[in-house]
């Protein structure tokens, strides 16, 4: 059971008829800057920037709880509406792929229609599609709902980051806000977990869909009240940066999903798509290379810290993910847990990410972002370590609930750096930019990261399988494979933790305020 990371788009209604000309000198009536305003893009700041975290937060949560909370009702919805094995995977699928395909677009397009609009919605986009996905009586419409979930996400989250970039200077105030952030948006898959089997073992699989409507409602109509519209961006958009970066990412993520399940060779599903999307990408990049206001600014990439703060969203997302397929089928088939017991057991990570973060705020300013991820990564390391010594006589306590708590603190000691640094330099110009890169990048990792971890698996299970003692029962054998084949996925995730380790140490450091290197000023 795989979450898949997040990713966004956006054309805010009342700009559509805008977005094929020129967008020179479109400006809305309420973003006027005054001279101590000088950047185009930078959010009017007020006093009540506390009640506008908790909004973007809010809005961060059910959309990352999405990713999770359907794989818990799978079964109920396949039954219902009629499935087939191959359909309930597209129900995780499509909404993965829209969301990814689509973040690019949807932060920098929050750039030049303004983030407030772009968000709203986004969200009102995502709480309507899942009213539409409650109320579904056949396969293809239930599919159409997670769809335009996915389009609704892709316009939402990436404004998200933007916005708090936008209400927090640098310093102490901005890391608060990161840290509350990221351990919404970490914690969102385990949440959803745990949400989806009660919604789905109480109620009915239609809650997992119904529950986000009262969610969007209420933030969308709070929003306008206490977020202030900011100022837009002038110029021009990227249509052909779009168009090439939405196929790219949609193409990879598809080939990358299926290599775990399908085999590398599989020429259809898996080499094929990734080959075509590593060409689209190189067209992608050339595009960006020539574009006046590229919708991923290249420059991006100038400064070695926030380049590592993509390699931790990549490697960090994408090993946590692995670790949770293999212990959800653990849980659940040895251990013999049910799917809402399951999902309990899994929020000790979610616990001790929340937890970590508040130490993470107040120790980050301290010792810095490059030993704060270096024992981050670090915790990673020995948990994914200790789990890969689990043998078919370990129990919960015993084997998992200590790994489980270093996963949780790790990834708020590596991700909390890693969004700081992410927008740390980046004019207001370029925040949609900024966040839609780095939320790309934590979608790549998911199935990037996974399938890896799953093709180690594979070639471990069949290992194993010609190893297995005789006399057992097939559930016993069956057991027995999976744990023997789990132990080498937990090593690879451990040597991926590893990597982030040793990329820690080329953080530079820097102190509070000062601009770093390969600061991406406005285009």
């Amino acid at each position: 059971m795989c979450g898949r990371e997040a990713i966004e788009l956006a054309c805010p209604c009342h700009a559509h008829s805008r977005i094929s000309g020129s967008l020179e000198g479109y400006m809305s009536p309420d973003a006027i800057l005054t001279k101590s305003e000088a950047e185009p893009g930078a959010a009017p700041r007020g006093h009540r920037t506390g009640i506008a975290l908790a909004i973007i937060v809010s809005c961060q949560l059910i959309l990352t709880i999405d990713l999770m909370i359907v794989t818990v009702a799978l079964p109920s919805i396949g039954a219902d509406l009629g499935f087939s094995e191959t359909g309930m995977a597209w129900v995780v699928n499509v909404y993965g792929l829209a969301l990814g395909g689509l973040m690019l677009l949807g932060g920098r397009m929050g750039d030049i229609f303004g983030r407030r609009r772009i968000f709203m919605t986004g969200i009102a986009l995502f709480t309507v599609a899942s009213l539409l996905g409650g109320f579904a009586t056949a396969d293809w419409w239930f599919l159409g709902a997670r769809a335009l979930q996915g389009v609704g996400a892709a316009m939402a989250m990436p404004t998200t980051l933007a916005l708090i970039l936008s209400l927090f200077p640098e310093g102490a105030g901005r890391t608060k806000a990161i840290a509350t952030s990221a351990a919404a948006s970490s914690s969102g898959a385990v949440v959803g977990l745990l949400l989806g089997g009660v919604l789905a073992t109480g109620l009915s699989w239609r809650w997992v869909m119904f529950v986000n409507v009262p969610v969007g409602i209420l933030v969308f109509l709070l929003t306008p009240v206490f977020i202030a519209e900011q100022a837009r961006m002038r110029g021009r958009f990227d249509v052909a940066g779009a168009v090439t970066s939405a196929l790219s990412v949609v193409l990879l993520v598809y080939g990358l999903s299926n290599a775990g399940h399908d085999g590398w060779s599989n020429w259809t599903t898996v080499v094929g798509p990734i080959i075509g999307g590593a060409v689209l990408f190189a067209v992608f990049i050339a595009v960006e290379s020539r574009a006046r206001q590229p919708i991923m600014p290249l420059r991006l990439f100038s400064d070695r810290n926030r380049v590592t703060a993509y390699l931790s969203a990549v490697l960090v997302t994408g090993s946590m993910i692995g670790m949770s397929f293999f212990l959800t089928m653990f849980v659940q088939g040895p251990l013999g847990f049910s799917p809402l017991i399951a999902g309990v057991s899994f929020l000790t990570t979610g616990f001790a990410l929340v937890f970590t973060s508040v130490a993470v705020t107040a120790v980050l300013p301290r010792i810095g972002e490059r030993w704060m991820t270096f024992l981050g990564a670090l915790a990673l390391v020995v948990g994914y370590l200790w789990l890969a010594d689990i043998s078919l006589d370990s129990g919960y306590w015993g084997a998992i609930f200590g790994p489980l708590v270093l996963v949780g603190a790790g990834m708020a000691a590596t991700l909390i750096p890693a969004t700081e640094m992410a927008g740390a330099g980046v004019t207001s110009h370029n925040y949609g930019a900024a966040s839609s890169t780095y939320n790309t990048m934590l979608q790549l990792g998911g199935p990037f990261v996974l399938a890896v971890l799953v093709t180690v698996y594979g070639t471990a299970s069949r290992t194993a399988t010609g190893n297995a003692p005789a006399g057992l029962t097939p559930e016993a054998r069956d057991h027995y494979v999976l744990t023997e084949s789990m132990s080498p996925g937990f090593v690879a995730a451990a040597i991926v933790a590893a990597v982030v380790a040793v990329t820690s140490l080329f953080i530079r450091s820097t102190r509070r305020g000062e601009q770093p290197a390969g600061a991406v000023a406005a285009d």
